[in-house]
C-alpha cells in the first residue's frame, strides 16, 4: 500500500505552514527540499532589483537625490574640514612642543645633577683640605686666642625650636 500524501490547505497570505508532501514544504512564500537534489528556482527579477513601476520610481528618485549634492551640504562638509583640519594642525604643533619640553627638561635634569656632583666633589675637597687642630694651634700661639673656662660658659636652653 502507497502511502496518502498529507497536504494542508492554508494560504499564503495568512503566513502558516504549508506541507505539501514528505519531502518538500512551504514556509512564508519559500519552499525548502529536503534530500539530496536541488530544485531550480525561479529568480523574480523584479522583486530583486525594483522593476515593477512603484519601486521603479521610487529608486529613480533615491538615485537623483544621492547624485545631486546641496550647495548648502557641500558648504558644510568644507567647514568641517577646515574646522577638523585647524584642530589637527594644533593638537600636531602641540604634541612637538611637548616632546620640545621634555628633552629640554631631560637635558636640564641631566646638568644638574652634572653640577650637583661637581659641587659635591669641591665640597668635600674643602673639608678634607683643612685640618681644625692645626687651625686652633695657629689661633692660639699666632694669634693670642684663650680657651675658655669652666665658669665663662653658660649654657641656654631655648624653649622653642628656633635659631638663636
Amino acid at each position: 500500500m502507497a502511502k496518502a500524501r498529507r497536504t494542508t490547505g492554508t494560504s499564503r497570505t495568512t503566513g502558516r505552514v504549508t506541507v505539501r508532501n514528505r519531502r518538500n514544504r512551504t514556509y512564508d512564500g519559500f519552499d525548502y527540499v529536503y534530500g539530496s537534489a536541488a530544485p531550480k528556482y525561479e529568480y523574480d527579477e523584479a522583486f530583486y532589483t525594483g522593476k515593477d513601476a512603484h519601486t521603479k520610481v521610487r529608486v529613480r528618485k533615491n538615485r537623483a537625490r544621492q547624485a545631486h549634492m546641496n550647495p548648502g551640504y557641500v558648504l558644510f562638509m568644507i567647514i568641517a574640514m577646515t574646522v577638523m583640519a585647524t584642530i589637527l594642525i594644533s593638537y600636531i604643533s602641540l604634541q612637538s612642543k611637548i616632546t620640545s619640553s621634555v628633552r629640554n627638561i631631560s637635558s636640564l635634569e641631566s646638568q644638574l645633577s652634572t653640577l650637583r656632583a661637581a659641587n659635591d666633589e669641591k665640597f668635600n675637597q674643602i673639608n678634607s683640605s683643612y685640618n681644625l687642630e692645626e687651625i686652633k694651634d695657629v689661633a692660639i700661639t699666632e694669634l693670642g686666642m684663650k680657651l675658655p673656662e669652666k665658669d665663662q660658659i653658660i649654657p641656654y636652653t631655648n624653649a622653642e625650636t628656633d635659631y638663636v
